[in-house]
């Protein structure tokens, strides 16, 4: 069933790539020599494999879509002001998947790090502050998938744990109560309408708040407010409380939104950890997991692949379709606003 709100609001992806473009005249964090060379030629390749991919059917189109990826965190990385000169270059994938999981349900593909301090998703992970996971504890794509917000509205399997929940700020909260410096609340959706707790409570169940505990960035609140499950399929709404010992509204929005993770310019979420993390993934990291296995289905089992995208016996295929999509312009947006961020 569809989750209509759910489906992340987009924005002109002609203008995102405008905005990504308009940084090479000018590299971002000062840039210099091979550094800015290869931000400028890293992003040229991106956007040239975002347009292929846009032009070819989806049992091409992970293929274009994670070497897009690729070389746009080649991009980040040269644009991060806290990486020194000659640690920027990304060598190889710094990625694995288990080949025997290849032939089998798509969910069950088993992705790791494969501990290479230069290789890309492990470098990358480590500017972004995002977790990785080696190879004796896997972390398999139906996992990785439900923690993309674009999956949600058509998902590989029905699950409503661990997936992201959309964020936004009490702002009463942050700006009528600022001068008692009382705590800041947020406002969280997207709860599982099963583990909500009846309307006589007043606060947690134990079982919300070992949901609560699969979303780091939620820790700390000293209070739980629930305030209901609401229609068109919203699912339960809380707020959480946090303590603060600030009065300026800056200060107490800082608190507030350090709670959650940014994502695609507009929105916000806490997001779940994975596997036998503690934290969660950016958002970036995310993505590049869940592109790299299914380029690796594409490439390497292509019978395998043309089956999990056959519309006709596959359940999975519209979901495939569908976030591959969404990717054209999840990706870019995601690339421009984590640029703005590294070299800030």
């Amino acid at each position: 069933m569809l989750d209509d709100h759910r489906v992340v609001t987009k924005v002109d992806i002609e203008l995102v790539w405008a905005a990504l473009r308009s940084t090479r005249a000018e590299a971002p964090a000062g840039i210099r020599g091979g550094r800015r060379k290869t931000y400028v030629a890293a992003l040229e390749q991106a956007q040239q494999m975002f347009t292929a991919a846009a032009n070819v059917g989806i049992a091409t189109r992970p293929l274009l879509l994670f070497y897009g990826l690729s070389q746009g965190g080649r991009a980040i990385a040269a644009a991060a002001k806290q990486v020194r000169n000659n640690d920027y270059p990304l060598v190889g994938h710094g990625i694995k998947v288990n080949t025997s999981t290849l032939v089998g349900p798509v969910t069950e593909v088993q992705v790791y790090g494969d501990n290479t301090t230069a290789g890309s998703f492990t470098r990358l992970s480590k500017i972004l502050n995002s977790p990785t996971w080696e190879a004796t504890a896997p972390v398999s794509l139906g996992e990785l998938w439900k923690t993309l917000p674009e999956s949600t509205a058509f998902p590989l399997e029905r699950s409503f744990d661990r997936i992201p929940l959309p964020v936004s700020v009490d702002e009463y909260s942050v700006l009528y109560q600022a001068q008692a410096a009382s705590p800041v609340q947020l406002v969280v959706t997207g709860i599982p309408a099963d583990i909500m707790p009846p309307p006589q409570f007043a606060g947690p169940t134990p079982e919300l708040e070992a949901f609560l505990v699969q979303y780091p960035k939620l820790a700390g609140h000293t209070a739980v407010y629930v305030k209901g499950v609401y229609p068109d399929g919203q699912g339960g709404t809380l707020n959480l409380a946090y303590p603060s010992s600030n009065s300026s509204y800056q200060e107490r929005m800082a608190e507030a939104l350090a709670h959650s993770t940014p994502y695609r310019l507009h929105d916000r979420y806490a997001f779940p950890a994975v596997g036998a993390n503690t934290d969660s993934l950016h958002p970036v990291m995310a993505w590049w997991a869940v592109l790299f296995a299914l380029s690796m289905l594409a490439r390497y089992q292509p019978e395998a692949w043309a089956d999990h995208i056959a519309v006709d016996s596959s359940q999975a295929a519209v979901p495939i379709e569908q976030l591959l999509t969404e990717a054209l312009a999840t990706v870019p947006e995601l690339l421009l606003q984590t640029i703005m961020d590294v070299s800030q």
